[in-house]
């Protein structure tokens, strides 16, 4: 008796929930898409690990639910082809290349160099120690549909540092590009 009415329990309760299962989500506010796209001129000198904490600043200023990030597709493409064509990266091109790409927001980081090397002291300061010598080259570029609103940044790194006391290149980068996209939408700037 006590299987049987178990058992009726579970058919019931089975019944009960067989309508309700997830539903489907509706957001009262519209989602803009970000396009974001790293252009190596580097020759494979950007790898994976880089490119994710490059897109993670990017994602901190235009996050879910307001922006949607665009990886590949049509703002890569839009932006390799002005790049092919040797177009200079000014607002005006990055107006037309956003609204060619169909985004709200493009975030382009053109990467030149990204270099640490270890060079002994001996030449250039006059002692036995090693140092590390850091280059960072590349160009941010961000435009805003909203308000036509365009930054830029040019990144210039080229020093000799103490061992264990630099910071690596794509660091750098990535806290300019922080800087650089945090000014555009108003907030504090992170890592500053």
């Amino acid at each position: 008796m006590k299987f049987l009415k178990s058992f009726f329990f579970i058919c019931l309760i089975t019944i009960l929930t067989a309508g309700v299962g997830p539903q489907a989500a509706h957001a009262d506010f519209p989602e803009r898409p970000v396009g974001f796209v790293v252009i190596d001129q580097d020759d494979g000198g950007v790898d994976g690990a880089m490119y994710k904490s490059w897109r993670q600043v990017v994602k901190w200023a235009y996050h879910f639910p307001y922006y949607q990030l665009i990886e590949g597709g049509e703002p890569l493409q839009v932006v390799s082809d002005a790049v092919d064509k040797n177009l200079e990266f000014n607002k005006a091109t990055l107006q037309a290349l956003t609204e060619k790409s169909k985004v709200d927001v493009l975030v382009v980081a053109r990467i030149y160099a990204l270099d640490e090397t270890m060079v002994n002291g001996w030449g250039f300061r006059f002692d036995n120690d090693t140092y590390m010598r850091v280059i960072a080259f590349a160009d941010l570029y961000v435009y805003k549909k909203d308000g036509d609103k365009f930054l830029k940044r040019r990144v210039r790194e080229n020093g000799v540092h103490e061992l264990g006391n630099y910071e690596k290149p794509e660091e750098t980068i990535k806290w300019q590009l922080s800087k650089l996209v945090n000014t555009m939408e108003g907030r504090p700037i992170i890592g500053s």
